[in-house]
């Protein structure tokens, strides 16, 4: 009798243990779509703040960039930007420049509205060729670089700014804010704000699978069409 009280005890404690409910987590939810947006713009840079002394000397040029992501509060960019000659009288002559950058922007969308703000965090591949003639050459470069010859220097650049963007339809305007920090290359070699400039333009934006959608499935991998918000 004893054997069969212990044995209906355990019985009951068992199925009592198993009936108890289970926490069942979320899943977690990815976007199926995100954004993918290709802009132009006209940009504003003083290129190289350490030579560029000068005021009212700012090199002006155009960018052309590709932008995906944005379902959530991310988005990744790559730009070029081409910069057209200008001089800094008498030490630099016919200066090219062009600058290739990747970006993270995170967005911040302003309620009842169209419109977000981002800042922006992200490298920059930066060119500075020009005729240097070494003459009120107030960094000694002349000890680096020959005088009354071309160089050509390349410096990898930090970015960090912020930016607006206006929507309207698939079409929006933005306007970009960006310092460049990096390694001058005087004899003291002092981590400095290389660039300031400041440029916009115009997105135009569609829809297209995120990625988890095109790693996920291959079904509508290439579905593409305007965004209408």
């Amino acid at each position: 009798m004893r054997g069969v009280l212990l044995y209906s005890m355990f019985f009951l404690f068992c199925y009592t243990l198993m009936a108890q409910p289970r926490m069942v987590k979320p899943r977690k939810s990815y976007p199926k779509r995100t954004n993918l947006a290709f802009g132009g713009s006209f940009t504003e840079s003083v290129l190289f703040l350490s030579r560029n002394v000068k005021d009212n000397n700012n090199a002006k040029g155009y960018s052309f960039s590709a932008i995906y992501g944005g379902a959530k509060i991310l988005r990744a960019s790559i730009e070029y930007t081409y910069y057209r000659p200008i001089n800094i009288e008498p030490t630099w002559y016919n200066i090219n420049a062009s600058t290739i950058e990747v970006n993270a922007h995170v967005l911040a969308k302003v309620k009842n509205s169209s419109a977000l703000f981002y800042p922006l965090i992200g490298l920059s591949y930066n060119q500075f060729r020009g005729f240097f003639t070494g003459r009120n050459d107030f960094q000694n470069l002349r000890e680096k670089y020959k005088a009354n010859s071309t160089v050509t220097t390349n410096w990898l650049g930090l970015n960090i700014g912020t930016g607006y963007e206006q929507y309207f339809g698939p079409v929006s305007f933005f306007i970009d804010y960006k310092m460049r920090v990096g390694v001058n290359d005087g004899p003291d070699r002092r981590l400095n704000i290389m660039d300031v400039c400041i440029g916009f333009g115009l997105r135009y934006n569609l829809k297209v699978p995120s990625f988890y959608k095109i790693f996920s499935t291959t079904k509508g991998r290439y579905f593409l069409d305007t965004d209408t918000n």
